[in-house]
């Protein structure tokens, strides 16, 4: 196939870069080699990825090499725009590179990895969503997502401005969502004032999705590390099944993937 004579003509080549003059021009042209390849199975399922990163790694004899293989492979997926190949950032993390035989450029970049990994393991795409129990605007509080009911969660803070954004754009997007969803809206703030201004200011009209303003400010659920919380907004789609069907969304990406809760 394409896909196997590509990836030989890479293993050739990189099998070949000790034979050549100088080890920065060499491991140059390795970072290049991998981001050629990589752009090229991009389309491929993340399993896929996973098996094609551990042939290309496990190919190499020279350490150097498999090392810089390795952590080139886990910058691109790790930073990668393709949602579900943080998954294949997190494999490689785990087989190649956490008891650091591969060691990576730098202890920070180990740090980050580690924490990368840390904060995304449990929110993958295609995993059960993590439950967790928030307090609600005025008494009680809630355990979500429900059992039998599609869901999409919004972490935000009122002081985030791409939150806004979001905030403005949702209620017009969520008028042609067509399936019975609970909509949990999470303030990760802690300014009990700032997100009732919030609430009152969003209003989502379809009478086919439930709101549910929630917040929880001693993170008793630890929900930063359920959901990798580190930044907002953070957007996730999940179905009745109670699966993560899409993670790190944008606001205009939502429609898109309404198929797979139907």
């Amino acid at each position: 196939s394409r896909c196997e004579m590509k990836r030989l003509a890479l293993l050739l080549l990189l099998l070949a870069g000790p034979l050549l003059r100088a080890q920065e021009e060499v491991l140059s042209r390795v970072d290049s080699l991998v981001d050629n390849y990589t752009a090229f199975i991009s389309r491929e399922s993340a399993e896929v990825k996973k098996g094609e990163c551990d042939y290309l790694i496990g190919s190499l004899a020279d350490t150097v090499m498999k090392a810089r293989v390795a952590s080139r492979l886990y910058g691109i997926y790790s930073g990668s725009r393709v949602m579900g190949d943080e998954s294949v950032a997190i494999y490689l993390w785990d087989k190649w590179l956490s008891d650091k035989t591969l060691p990576m450029p730098s202890e920070e970049d180990w740090l980050d990895a580690k924490m990368f990994a840390e904060f995304n393991r449990n929110s993958l795409l295609g995993m059960q969503a993590p439950c967790l129990k928030m307090r609600r605007p005025c008494m009680g509080s809630r355990i979500f997502p429900r059992p039998g009911r599609n869901a999409i969660i919004f972490f935000y803070d009122t002081d985030c401005g791409k939150c806004k954004l979001e905030s403005a754009v949702l209620p017009s997007v969520m008028k042609d969502w067509n399936v019975r969803t609970d909509f949990y809206a999470v303030y990760v703030g802690s300014d009990k004032s700032k997100w009732r201004t919030w609430r009152r200011e969003f209003r989502l009209d379809n009478p086919r999705v439930r709101v549910f303003h929630l917040w929880d400010p001693e993170v008793d659920s630890d929900f930063i590390r359920n959901y990798g919380v580190l930044s907002t907004p953070k957007l996730f789609l999940i179905d009745s099944d109670g699966r993560i069907r899409g993670r790190r969304l944008e606001v205009e990406n939502l429609l898109q993937l309404l198929p797979y809760v139907q």
